[in-house]
């Protein structure tokens, strides 16, 4: 490996490790949206470094073909140690700002769609609901009043006819009565 192959090599591990700095910071940030559940933070902390780990094993595949020596080390670290000390807090800052805006966005879009799609379908479920209960209880109110404007000539009749029977008139109906209650009983 040459000294200029060398000198790359550094500095981009340099960098690489600034870019650790930053990801791993940017990754900490967005950790209170995952916070609830422990199992799914382990999985996202491990999937996070194993990503991380074949981002920097690319760029030093492709700066000298993937030759790790002891000072690879040391520069990543070094970069590291740069960022945290240097432009962390800036960083932080740009990273908060991004994250605010991020979420107003997301909320004015979904006030948007709320408005537009939502509540208007929501208006018009709830309306077609009340127009179909409306539209029950006047038939059903309709049928009620049928009936009983229906069923008055049946009882008029009724307690002619019963009038008009003898006295001793159930006497002779009560075994038939009998016979109907055994066979509605077997049914």
């Amino acid at each position: 490996m040459t000294l200029s192959t060398q000198f790359i090599t550094i500095i981009s591990m340099v960098l690489s490790g600034a870019y650790l700095g930053a990801s791993y910071h940017t990754f900490k940030r967005m950790e209170r949206l995952w916070r609830s559940s422990i199992l799914w933070k382990y999985v996202l902390e491990i999937l996070f470094w194993l990503l991380q780990a074949a981002i920097l094993y690319f760029v030093l595949f492709l700066v000298n073909e993937g030759i790790l020596r002891f000072y690879i080390f040391l520069a990543v670290l070094c970069g590291y140690a740069m960022f945290k000390s240097l432009f962390e807090q800036a960083f932080g800052r740009i990273v908060d700002v991004f994250i605010h805006t991020l979420l107003k966005i997301y909320r004015f879009f979904y006030r948007i769609i709320e408005i537009i799609i939502v509540k208007p379908i929501v208006f018009i479920v709830s309306l077609i609901v009340v127009c179909i209960t409306k539209v029950f209880t006047i038939l059903y109110s309709f049928i009620l009043l049928l009936l009983k404007v229906l069923g008055w000539p049946v009882k008029m009749i009724i307690s002619i006819l019963s009038s008009l029977l003898p006295k001793n008139t159930p006497k002779y109906l009560l075994p038939f009565s009998r016979i109907y209650s055994k066979i509605k009983r077997k049914d």
